[in-house]
């Protein structure tokens, strides 16, 4: 391998690991403040994407506007999900498990219906001419940058602001916060409604370098949960930097192996290093919502 093409690889693997994290930073937050483990989570972020498909197809307009439209439209999606997690019986690792595979299923069953089964791309247009500075699309560097400026302002949110610190004692101690005056009902609400924004902007990026089909949030869910257990180790100020960390090692290791061995080798290699940290870590899931 070149030197040349150990830098590119170093470089798009961090790209993809910050994009990671973003997609996963939904399903961790939900787990964190209510232990439920939503196996709807690529539906969603998929959905988004399709929603920035049809206003940058049907409407013309630009990603940078595309994309916050995704994530206020989902914001009801996250309501109806509180909603429903609320009503869900112990154990609510479980049961939610069951809901939401149900949900799962319906979305991607909707999609079908209305998107049909042809892959669609969100057109950003093209590049600059010539090579690439960095050795990776312009569609996924944006991306990239946008998720990382995302996570960090996230992260100044939960460890400089009231709500933030509200949020993490809830996540850690619910019934305390609660009785430290802490409106837990309200909280949740709104970490629902945010996390689903984040999941429908993460869509429309997701779908810039990335072509959408029904099914393509399976993958998605895979990687929110394998980040949430990998990432939780290195935890702190709500998870979003494990997240950052597990996001950043994964997407290093994949693109190491594609650059080194071929693509093919990709999803087993990734594969053997979560399982390595979920056996490394046995009790790691129902710790993380400890950490947040």
């Amino acid at each position: 391998m070149s030197p040349e093409t150990l830098g590119q690889a170093v470089v798009a693997g961090l790209a993809n690991g910050a994009f990671y994290a973003f997609v996963s930073l939904p399903f961790a937050a939900m787990f964190g403040l209510t232990r439920a483990l939503n196996l709807a989570h690529g539906e969603l972020v998929v959905l988004g994407g399709y929603l920035g498909y049809l206003g940058a197809r049907v409407l013309g307009l630009p990603v940078v506007v595309v994309a916050p439209l995704a994530a206020l439209a989902l914001v009801p999606a996250g309501l109806v999900g509180r909603a429903l997690v609320a009503r869900v019986r112990e154990p609510v690792e479980l049961n939610s498990l069951v809901l939401t595979f149900a949900l799962s299923l319906l979305l991607q069953n909707a999609m079908l219906g209305v998107f049909t089964s042809d892959y669609r791309l969100i057109a950003t247009g093209p590049g600059p001419a010539g090579p690439w500075p960095l050795g990776i699309a312009p569609g996924r560097a944006g991306a990239a940058g946008l998720a990382l400026a995302t996570l960090l302002g996230l992260l100044l949110l939960l460890v400089r602001t009231r709500g933030g610190a509200a949020l993490r004692a809830t996540s850690r101690d619910p019934e305390t916060a609660q009785l430290m005056g802490v409106d837990t009902q309200r909280l949740g609400a709104w970490t629902f409604a945010l996390a689903a924004g984040v999941a429908g902007m993460a869509g429309v990026l997701f779908a810039t370098f990335h072509y959408l089909q029904p099914t393509a949030g399976v993958e998605l869910t895979l990687l929110a949960v394998a980040l949430a257990i990998l990432g939780q180790a290195w935890g702190r100020a709500g998870g979003i930097l494990g997240l950052l960390l597990g996001g950043l090692l994964v997407g290093l290791t994949e693109s190491l192996v594609i650059a080194w061995a071929g693509p093919r080798w990709r999803e087993l290699v990734v594969a053997v290093i979560l399982l390595g940290a979920l056996t490394a870590r046995g009790r790691a899931l129902g710790r993380l919502g400890a950490h947040g």
